[in-house]
């Protein structure tokens, strides 16, 4: 197949369309944004779960599909990174993504990861359901991963890890992290040279838009979850376009609300017993479609000041001081998002500024350990990190790779909400 260079936009079109699209609704779910000081409320509705599980299946399988059909199976596709004019919610911005869907029907696959220097890099697998069956940094040296359909009763070749799924179409994804906020050409070299091994046959492939084709696609090529089944038979049946829009409208209110706050639950394999509800489930794929499980990395999702108004710069300037060492044992980074969009800043809106992210390769400690980010229209020119934002509203995402207890009561949702109404609200998960 030809391989198309926009696929990354291609594959999510159809999603982040939708998306944006819907964005400027939210009468039902939260307050007016046309008063942008007003509080933002905790949508309470539930959908039932058959909902919840057809919509987080229907968005994995969309993108899944989609890159199918533009560069086949067992082929990595290496997006450069996002920027403001990307399909991709809430995309990092300091390390690539390289990814691929592989088949398993002729037996195994094996999946090459490239030698690296002392840069982060990781391996995750999703199954066709959306969940996250294996996740780990890779190590310096090239490494081969096995991966196998849970069936499959042959020999095996000889590798770091065998990965079984129940799924005969499970997704690659690949991360190498980028010294360089725009993607330093060293990391791009690395990335790809990951290869995969394995034989690839024919197959027809569902309609993105037959959401009940989705749907009955993955249950025709996996073994069910006891977990899932009922609900996936059901939606297969009876979820439709339009109980599609209704249940993204429903999840778009809930974050955007402040009801997820992070991905506690969201992306864990499904009989894990971290693993949440299907509405958090489900929301996980808007806040960050394969993402990872919190033992990984621990995403927190700003989306409100400490009054509870949405974050925008006609509520005024929003300071938060930070440890600069908080005690993961990787890295740590802010990125700033378009509440509109969910994506990076236009430069152009922004003073020709192109400021989207902090980390600790851009920023050092003050004297007391911290660092300061005032996100704010203009820049304050205080000493404090600068992130421009525009009057119409904004969240940020702080990530923690390598999360452990020593980061417990100092991370940036303990900082930001402690001794406030929302610090219940916001309660982050212990290590």
């Amino acid at each position: 197949m030809k391989r198309n260079q926009n696929l990354w936009s291609v594959s999510l079109f159809i999603l982040a369309t939708l998306f944006i699209g819907c964005n400027s609704n939210q009468k039902e779910n939260q307050t007016s944004t046309s008063d942008a000081k007003s509080e933002v409320k905790v949508t309470s509705e539930n959908l039932p779960d058959w909902q919840y599980v057809g919509y987080r299946v229907v968005h994995h399988m969309t993108v899944q599909v989609e890159q199918i059909k533009e560069i086949g199976f067992n082929v990595f596709d290496n997006p450069p990174i996002a920027n403001y004019q990307s399909f991709v919610i809430t995309p990092a911005l300091d390390h690539f993504y390289t990814r691929a869907v592989v088949d398993l029907r002729n037996g195994p696959v094996i999946v090459n990861t490239p030698a690296r220097d002392d840069r982060y890099s990781s391996l995750e697998v999703f199954d066709m359901e959306h969940h996250s069956i294996y996740a780990e940094v890779t190590g310096p040296e090239a490494q081969r991963y096995v991966v196998v359909h849970k069936d499959h009763e042959g020999e095996l070749p000889e590798a770091r890890a065998v990965i079984r799924t129940n799924s005969l179409f499970p997704f690659i994804f690949i991360r190498t992290q980028s010294f360089e906020i725009a993607g330093d050409p060293k990391a791009d070299e690395i990335r790809k040279q990951a290869s995969i091994e394995g034989i690839v046959s024919e197959v027809e492939l569902p309609d993105v838009k037959d959401t009940k084709a989705l749907i009955q696609w993955v249950i025709d090529n996996s073994i069910p979850y006891s977990q899932t089944k009922d609900q996936m038979v059901k939606a297969a049946a009876d979820y439709t376009p339009e109980v599609h829009k209704e249940t993204f409208e429903n999840l778009k209110g809930f974050l955007a609300s402040g009801g997820v706050s992070g991905n506690v639950g969201m992306f864990e394999a499904v009989d894990d017993p971290a693993g949440g509800s299907p509405k958090f489930r489900a929301a996980g794929t808007l806040l960050g479609h394969l993402g990872f499980p919190v033992r990984h990395a621990y995403y927190q999702q700003i989306p409100v000041n400490r009054k509870g108004e949405r974050l925008s710069g006609a509520n005024g300037d929003f300071v938060v001081t930070l440890p600069f060492d908080p005690g993961m044992e990787l890295f740590w980074s802010v990125t700033r998002y378009n509440a509109n969009t969910f994506l990076p800043l236009n430069p152009a809106d922004i003073g020709g500024n192109d400021i989207q992210v902090y980390n600790v390769y851009n920023m050092k400690p003050d004297e007391e350990g911290n660092v300061t980010i005032t996100f704010s229209m203009e820049d304050p020119k205080d000493g404090t990190y600068w992130m421009p934002v525009l009057e119409s509203g904004y969240y940020f995402l702080v990530r923690y790779y390598g999360p452990t207890s020593k980061m417990n009561g100092i991370t940036a949702k303990d900082i930001i909400y402690k001794g406030t109404p929302l610090e219940k609200r916001f309660e982050t998960v212990k290590f």
